[in-house]
């Protein structure tokens, strides 16, 4: 009975130790290059969803332009910028994690050939 106790603790304990060293943080900010694959307006009209599929990925990821405090809005420079990019466009974004998922903090459209045809940085 005692050496049952012994091995269910022992198993238990790697069990939680090997769990523990697992578990893997949420990523908290990211750089996706990938192509767009649709636009939507926010409820509100005042932000745009943009979907962009990287190369990899099965399912496109939706990201949001980042609110600035300030302005009480999106930031106009990457908002304009975002909803220039046309679907089928190779884009490059900076992300971060907010509470209403990822949010880009920086956006660029690619030529053909890799270099930004349009930089739009958020300048603090």
């Amino acid at each position: 009975m005692f050496t049952r106790v012994i091995g269910i603790t022992l198993l238990f304990g790697l069990m939680v130790l090997f769990g523990a060293t697992s578990a893997q943080e949420p990523k908290t900010s990211g750089t996706v290059i990938g192509e767009v694959k649709a636009h939507k307006a926010t409820k509100d009209g005042r932000n745009t969803m943009i979907e962009v599929l990287a190369p990899g990925e099965e399912k496109a990821r939706s990201y949001h332009v980042m609110y600035d405090a300030k302005i009480k809005g999106p930031v106009p420079s990457i908002l304009a910028a975002v909803r220039a990019a046309k679907v089928g466009e190779r884009v490059e974004l900076a992300w971060v994690g907010t509470n209403h998922g990822p949010a880009i903090t920086s956006f660029k459209v690619l030529k053909k050939g890799g270099a930004a045809k349009e930089d739009s940085k958020e300048k603090k």
